[in-house]
């Protein structure tokens, strides 16, 4: 019992540790985070979601939708999940789960919640977290939808190893500096130990940077040379190292001044994921995350500062990728019902504010079933593709075109003042299919579209404007088949 006791309390130290290095602690909000904890609601189409970290209890970092849980919204069902074996655990009903059917917030005492995934996050053979789903009814998953979960569980940790490996590094930096001041003054074995450590930070995976007691650039690893295109030159004044590096914010702003990392770290004392991009002439952009802090004597003396920097271009891109897979649909590149319905819900909350009410056209195609009979899929999907341009050629240009089945979709108008004007612009994507479609064989297909506009009420949710907006392209639908059984 003691030997167990022990274990749990050593495995409580760890996760602390840890947590700590991965600079979490205390922290409710991690914006590098939140962008993934959305991209996971969206993927599986649950409505909450959190980085879920085991620091002694279980607490929410970057929550997604729980505020709308009662109060307080930490949830123990993590961490049951956290310590099953590491991996993804979907439950489709917790109810149904005798493991979890008697946890307050499923059995009503707290709240009755019915769906959860998570996937574990695992550092150092120890669990120190879940990325995880939750929703309120059940909600089953399937494989390929827990793998990708899985995908984004690794990109937390990738997130939390670097920032580990960074700040580590750092630290290493600013010893090496203040090693290589004392060497000046030391014996020569001094002298080899700062030549090991400079052969160290040229080896070094990521960019190292340092500044002299004025703020100069006297030293650039290998890395930090190949990512600038230049060395460090001691002659250039503070106030130009963005200009001559060719440094600017993630979005392409050339930095100011104050605004460079290594000026900050010596100025303020400590920076921390400070994100840049280096994009040198005729080399490529690099996005880097830097942290760095200011090196001091013994004596309190500032000696200068040092600042480590990480390449996460890759990173940003795999979370694009994963992104756009989760969001968008992918023969069209149109937006999928998740994002659809994100975006709708963000027009329906503006407009509740402003007045504006957005419209929603709900289109389904007629005749579409006997081109995949005829002629094939293939032939299929490139009528559907034909399609989706001439619904957005017929839109207006802040239109919002989304496939949201086979071949229905879904045209959210923002902003529109009146019924009339919703109906005009169903009216041009019904007109836009009157010309048949050809596909690459040369076969013509005659190919219309039913279109049901809804102007949105304020009390509608995103999930009854589209049920009304469906039940209207259903009238439409049922007006045009009754039209030709009365022509003779």
């Amino acid at each position: 019992m003691g030997s167990a006791s022990g274990r749990a309390e050593e495995l409580v130290v760890r996760r602390a540790a840890l947590l700590h290095e991965f600079e979490v602690l205390g922290v409710r909000t991690d914006p590098e985070l939140e962008g993934v904890v959305r991209v996971a609601a969206a993927l599986t189409g649950m409505p909450y979601a959190a980085v879920d970290l085991l620091d002694g209890g279980v607490r929410l970092l970057s929550p997604h939708g729980v505020s709308t849980l009662v109060a307080p919204p930490e949830s123990p069902i993590s961490a049951v999940v956290a310590e099953w074996s590491p991996g993804v655990h979907a439950v489709a009903d917790l109810s149904r789960d005798p493991r979890l059917a008697g946890n307050p917030w499923v059995d009503g005492r707290r709240g009755r919640l019915r769906a959860y995934a998570g996937a574990h996050l695992v550092v150092d053979d120890t669990t120190v977290g879940t990325l995880s789903v939750l929703d309120d009814r059940p909600h089953p998953l399937d494989r390929a939808t827990c793998d990708r979960l899985a995908d984004l569980a690794a990109v937390v940790v990738g997130v939390f190893e670097r920032r580990r490996a960074v700040r580590r590094l750092a630290d290493a930096a600013a010893a090496e500096v203040v090693a290589r001041r004392q060497a000046e003054a030391a014996s020569a074995e001094l002298a080899r130990s700062e030549a090991f450590t400079r052969a160290l930070l040229e080896a070094l995976p990521v960019g190292v940077v340092a500044a002299d007691a004025d703020g100069h650039a006297r030293l650039f690893n290998r890395v930090s040379r190949q990512w600038h295109g230049l060395d460090a030159r001691p002659d250039i004044e503070p106030q130009e190292l963005a200009s001559v590096f060719s440094l600017t914010d993630p979005a392409g702003r050339p930095l100011r001044p104050h605004e460079v990392p290594l000026t900050r770290a010596h100025r303020e004392g400590r920076i921390t994921d400070a994100e840049i991009r280096i994009g040198p002439a005729g080399g490529p952009s690099r996005l880097v995350r830097t942290s760095g802090c200011q090196v001091r004597g013994e004596d309190g003396e500032l000696l200068g500062a040092v600042v480590a920097m990480a390449d996460i271009t890759e990173q940003r891109e795999l979370e694009a990728r994963l992104r756009a897979a989760a969001l968008h649909d992918p023969l069209t590149g149109l937006p999928n019902r998740s994002l659809l319905v994100d975006r709708l819900a963000q027009f329906l909350h503006a407009g509740r504010r402003t007045g504006d009410a957005p419209a929603v056209l709900f289109c389904d195609l007629d005749g579409f079933k006997p081109v995949n009979d005829a002629a094939g899929h293939a032939a299929g999907d490139e009528v559907l593709v034909q399609a989706v341009r001439r619904v957005q050629a017929a839109v207006r240009p802040g239109d919002t075109v989304a496939r949201i089945g086979g071949d229905e979709f879904v045209v959210l108008c923002p902003g529109v003042p009146a019924l009339p004007d919703a109906q005009a612009v169903a009216d041009r994507v019904t007109a836009a299919f009157d010309a048949p479609f050809l596909d690459g064989s040369g076969g013509a297909h005659r190919v219309g579209v039913s279109v049901g506009v809804l102007l949105c009420r304020p009390e509608d949710t995103p999930d009854s404007a589209l049920a009304a907006a469906d039940a209207a392209m259903y009238r439409v639908k049922e007006q045009r088949r009754s039209a030709r059984q009365l022509v003779p």
